[in-house]
């Protein structure tokens, strides 16, 4: 059994009626509290356009004080009436084709933002298997009318979130009028399993992996809290060679 230590991100805190960044006053000044980016080059084009459309959708959503945000509330169902497309989805041993393929990677981007600017988890699923454009342990899979991504805001500032993408990458950044206090760290340990199973030429056995997740709370540095937010378990899996 091994371990593996791994900080992620350096976060920034603050702090959800959802209304259009439309409606907003034009003098309030926004700061960037957070950001999180995945890449998306080694998407295909119909993944690439499901995620610009899911992030679209993002784009501008208000997050009030101690309201929580639904994605699937925002976003929908991935479904061709909804504009999405038949998509690739990049697990770390397989790939697959989804109906929406590519909006996990818009909830996982959009979860690592929302851990970094100090939001506290209502509902978060991991995907069956390991996934590439986040690391272990720090993805959040949706299903629309079975599993979502919920997160409460916590702070006492409305938050705005904002999206950017290219043909590189997907970046969500968390917005909000107040200076933070408070910076966020996200680490991660990974307890790899080694069970007694017998590979041959044609499967390898992927160990079982066990992947701990913390956020610390600092102040000037000076860390406040270390917080075990979750604990995630990846079975041992035949992968063919």
């Amino acid at each position: 059994m091994s371990r593996l230590l791994r900080i992620t991100f350096f976060l920034i805190i603050t702090g959800c009626s959802f209304i259009s960044a439309s409606m907003l006053n034009g003098d309030v000044k926004l700061l960037t509290l957070s950001s999180y980016t995945t890449l998306v080059e080694d998407q295909d084009y119909n993944v690439k356009a499901n995620i610009a459309l899911a992030a679209s959708k993002l784009n501008g959503i208000v997050i009030k004080p101690n309201e929580i945000f639904s994605f699937n509330s925002v976003v929908g169902d991935g479904s061709a009436a909804n504009g999405f497309l038949i998509g690739r989805v990049l697990y770390q041993d397989t790939v697959a084709y989804e109906p929406g393929g590519g909006i996990c990677q818009v909830s996982s981007t959009l979860f690592n933002a929302m851990l970094l600017c100090g939001f506290t988890i209502i509902e978060r699923h991991r995907h069956s298997n390991p996934v590439r454009y986040t690391p272990l342990g720090l993805d959040a899979t949706i299903r629309y009318g079975k599993k979502d991504l919920r997160m409460k805001n916590t702070t006492s500032d409305n938050l705005y979130i904002y999206t950017s993408m290219n043909d590189k990458s997907l970046t969500i950044m968390i917005n909000g009028s107040m200076d933070p206090k408070h910076s966020f760290e996200i680490c991660t340990e990974e307890d790899e399993i080694n069970l007694p199973f017998k590979e041959d030429e044609n499967q390898k056995i992927r160990p079982g992996i066990s992947v701990y997740v913390y956020r610390k709370k600092l102040l000037d540095g000076i860390v406040l809290e270390n917080l075990l937010l979750y604990k995630d378990f990846y079975p041992p899996v035949n992968v063919v060679r």
